[in-house]
């Protein structure tokens, strides 16, 4: 696995105490000789590059991709998992569409995304300093600069997540309220007393930070450097964005940057591997998050690995705490995707903590013929996270070609091209089949489809290729068929689905940022 960023956990937390630092005097005009300052700090390109590493740092977080928001949020919200555990109150309630302001799994979430805008500004702030220093060197400019293209891409990828999360309404509605938006570093606590912004000022800000990325970035990286962002993987968010704002138009050129640039669908031998640290930085990959196995230090103390394997791990091998829903296990059909996706009970074989491969148990459900399959996308299928540190390096996709394929196929169905819409759908369906993905196979491919037929299989595409990798619930908002999809579920462990249209679309601002923040306005409906 490339080295790149391992260390980035416990370099974040150095750079919490830089926060703010250099941006504004402090309050009190007391000088801690012990303390970091950035005034002091910035002084060459090495240190620079540090303060940018705890920016991507944040995403690795633990209330994020290092742990809980994709098991914990995005797996539950629609019902991608059922719950071996129900101990958990907030995980309960957004695994029952009945999620409440006191929730702690929206606070940490919350939480976790301004930790990454907050890096994000305080890096900019102290990047365009450094390049008005005395201290930069001549040639180390275009270095800067695309280090600013980096922090502006993830302001704009974290800022996009709270806008599709919070928002109380789709891209289009641009008067309905989110969250405050922050594009500066606060210097006070007034400063930190911000409005809800509305979606529209939201997607504005996505979008200008996006393109400045793009115009900052380069196309790619050497290999010592692959995790960081690239100008692709900007045009590959701006199509999705303007998807969103439902400008396909706009979106279509984007998204054909991406589809007919330097990317390939990995081959059908390698695609499990993509989801088990085998492939990683492959010919698909548009950015994923770089971790690491660490038989040393645990997530919570700064490990390399991500937690999202202890909770997701097969039956009997973790903490094993979700497992997917018999209705999506069924809604797969015959699909070979199923098998890339999850583990059959009384068929595969897992490694326990005896260390000897074991048939798989079945998950206790709640219906007579209940299936009680387990997870095997993102989980180590050759040891137990019980008997190592309980933590797993398998890379985490944000964006992968398959995904711009079925977005571009998305966007050219709207805009009435369904030959070509229905080619790029049939790449990835080819490539789940073992198939040469460029050539039309009757036995694999959906053909004739156009209009809302062909649609809603584009939509069925990308429940089976992206499933468990945190997609599907933007989707179905976005789509506004999210109470439409739970409808189908009826039920988790913990309790009964209840989803209220329009109110669960969003989740609601923490209560404890409104106690916090006498400016806050509580989410509509709650």
């Amino acid at each position: 696995m490339k080295n790149i960023f391992k260390n980035s956990l416990i370099i974040g937390f150095l750079f919490t105490l830089l926060f703010a630092g250099g941006c504004s005097e402090d309050v009190l005009d007391i000088a801690d000789e012990n303390s970091l300052d950035a005034s002091t700090y910035f002084t060459t390109i090495e240190k620079v590059n540090l303060n940018l590493t705890s920016v991507y740092s944040a995403v690795k977080s633990w209330e994020l991709f290092g742990s809980d928001y994709l098991p914990h949020v995005l797996q539950m919200l629609p019902h991608t998992s059922n719950q071996d555990w129900t101990g958990t109150i907030g995980w309960n309630e957004t695994g029952q569409n009945e999620v409440l302001s006191n929730s702690t799994v929206v606070a940490g979430c919350w939480s976790g995304w301004y930790r990454l805008i907050s890096r994000s500004n305080d890096f900019i702030a102290n990047a365009k300093i450094y390049k008005e220093s005395n201290f930069i060197k001549p040639g180390e400019e275009a270095e800067v600069d695309e280090m600013l293209g980096q922090a502006y891409f993830l302001r704009a990828y974290a800022n996009f997540s709270i806008v599709r999360l919070w928002g109380e309404g789709k891209a289009t509605e641009t008067s309905a309220l989110v969250a405050p938006l922050f594009t500066e570093v606060a210097a006070s606590n007034e400063d930190m007393q911000s409005t809800r912004a509305t979606v529209g000022e939201f997607y504005d800000q996505i979008i200008s930070d996006f393109l400045l990325a793009e115009e900052l970035l380069p196309d790619s990286w050497d290999s010592d450097n692959a995790a960081r962002v690239t100008s692709y993987a900007a045009k590959g968010f701006l199509g999705k964005v303007y998807m969103y704002k439902e400008d396909y138009p706009t979106a279509k050129p984007y998204l054909e940057e991406v589809v007919n640039g330097p990317f390939s669908l990995v081959s059908s031998d390698k695609y499990n591997g993509l989801f088990h640290g085998e492939e990683e930085f492959s010919s698909e990959s548009i950015w994923e998050i770089n971790f690491a196995t660490d038989m040393e230090t645990h997530v919570w103390n700064g490990g390399t690995g991500s937690q999202i394997a202890l909770m997701m791990a097969p039956k009997g091998t973790g903490w094993s705490n979700v497992w997917p829903h018999d209705v999506n296990v069924r809604r797969f059909g015959s699909d070979p995707r199923l098998h890339v996706n999850a583990l059959e009970p009384g068929v595969d074989y897992v490694v326990p903590a005896s260390g000897i491969p074991t048939l798989l148990e079945k998950y206790t459900t709640d219906e007579e013929d209940g299936l009680g399959w387990s997870y095997k996308k993102y989980v180590p299928l050759d040891y137990s996270v019980y008997t190592t540190n309980q933590n797993y390096g398998a890379n985490v996709f944000i964006m992968r070609l398959a995904d711009v394929y079925l977005l571009y196929a998305e966007t050219l169905n709207v805009l009435g091209e369904d030959v070509t819409a229905s080619e790029y759908m049939n790449k990835v369906r080819r490539r789940a089949y073992a198939v040469d993905t460029d050539t039309p196979d009757a036995a694999v491919d959906y053909t004739g489809l156009t209009g809302t037929v062909l649609r809603d299989s584009i939509r069925e595409e990308r429940f089976r290729e992206l499933f468990a990798e945190g997609q599907r619930w933007f989707d179905i908002v976005r789509w506004g068929i999210a109470k439409e999809e739970s409808d189908k579920y009826e039920r988790i462990r913990s309790g009964n689905i209840v989803f209220d249209d329009p109110k669960d679309n969003y989740l609601p601002i923490p209560l404890v940022e409104l106690e916090a923040n006498p400016t806050l306005t509580p989410s509509t409906d709650y």
